[in-house]
């Protein structure tokens, strides 16, 4: 063979591996070369509360189950009542260890949330990144409570957050209630820097996520996708809770944020069909709420899709604008969920909540919600505030 071809070749492949630095080329028994990526799963544990003894519990356990692999990096950030200052927890295989502390810091703070992206970003950096919010949540209301300061993550203070770090997360995933709301992925679309997030319609048991079996094929396996991952995450959820008789009432979803943000016409169109044929049909709404899913622990927060579908399956809604927006809107939000799964009295989750509030809820949260981007980019907030 001439002596520059094989030059050439060995030049190709070495310059293939400068400009990927973070791939490791692992070679299997067959002899064949396979290209395995890195990934880092890093948790913001916000545990200035009463939850945070379910982080040594559960959580912290669960994650000790899971094999040790150089290309897969776990690292925590922990904020506890019973303490001050915050602990920077490093996991692999079935030890831990201390890597950093930091003074007392307010997980209920948007600039917190910002200062552990970069943090991540900078000391933890792979291919594929995965971040876990674990505390209290209560769809578009807010994200991480922190007791010590009695301060909480709005969305808009969370996008603002994820905007300023500006790392790029392949999965937001949120180990805490409610989360799987249309209006938080939507503000979370917003910064075009999630692709997808995992989240419940539900409220999450304390136990929480169950990490050994939500992360155990990317633990074995790093070349696993994004898609693979959250699907992974949605498949072990289920094999923890659908044994467990009392565990009825739970759910979880995979959602696509690029297509949530795809679909931000087809939810203006909806709102808008809504809003103008709200004179004719207030009262085929309300009916159509009432025999919709809507998580357990509150009725305001429906299930969009099956909403959608209550509507349709109205035969005395006649507009045809209307009944065409609401097709296309649950076309579009039942295409945006990459995996789903609710228990037995869970099955007709689809996937995303909507906030429909009345009465007192309206009254209490209705300014509140006039600072959601989907409120306002929709004019649903306009709609609920005439309906009630």
């Amino acid at each position: 063979m001439n002596k520059h071809f094989i030059i050439c070749c060995f030049s190709v492949v070495a310059a293939a591996l400068v400009i990927a630095p973070g791939v490791c080329l692992a070679k299997h028994s067959g002899g064949k070369w396979v290209v395995t990526e890195s990934w880092t799963v890093a948790l913001y544990i916000s545990g200035d509360n009463s939850l945070e003894r379910f982080w040594d519990d559960s959580s912290l356990p669960g994650l000790l189950n899971l094999p040790a692999n150089d290309m897969l990096k776990i690292v925590a950030y922990v904020d506890r009542l019973s303490t001050e200052g915050t602990e920077v927890v490093e996991i692999s295989g079935d030890s831990w260890e201390l890597a950093a502390t930091y003074p007392e810091k307010d997980f209920g703070s948007g600039d917190t949330f910002q200062w552990f992206l970069t943090e991540v970003a900078d000391k933890y950096p792979s291919d594929k990144l995965a971040v876990v919010a674990w505390d209290h949540g209560y769809a578009w209301r807010y994200i991480s409570d922190d007791s010590t300061s009695g301060s909480r993550i709005t969305m808009p203070a969370f996008q603002t957050a994820i905007e300023g770090a500006g790392v790029y997360m392949d999965i937001l995933a949120f180990d805490a209630c409610n989360m799987a709301s249309v209006e938080v992925v939507y503000q979370v679309s917003l910064t075009g820097l999630v692709g997808i997030v995992v989240a419940s319609e539900e409220s999450v048991p304390t136990t929480g996520f169950p990490y050994d079996l939500m992360l155990m094929p990317t633990a074995l396996d790093t070349s696993r996708s994004p898609a693979e991952f959250a699907s992974d995450m949605v498949a072990g959820f289920e094999a923890f809770y659908a044994p467990q008789t009392w565990a009825s009432t739970v759910a979880l979803s995979a959602i696509s944020v690029p297509n949530i943000a795809a679909s931000a016409d087809s939810l203006c169109a909806w709102a808008s069909s809504m809003y103008s044929s709200l004179p004719v049909y207030a009262s085929n709404y309300k009916q159509a709420v009432s025999e919709s899913y809507y998580a357990w622990a509150t009725h305001y927060h429906v299930d969009i899709a099956d909403f959608g579908d209550a509507l349709l399956a109205d035969s005395t809604i006649t507009d045809e604008t209307l009944r065409a927006a609401t097709m296309e809107m649950v076309a579009a939000m039942d295409e945006s969920v990459v995996a789903s799964w609710g228990g037995r009295a869970a099955e007709d989750s689809r996937g995303m909540t909507l906030w429909w509030a009345n009465g007192g809820d309206w009254k209490s949260y209705s300014e509140a919600y006039a600072d959601v981007a989907f409120a306002i980019d929709t004019g649903w907030w306009t709609l609920l505030n005439d309906y009630n």
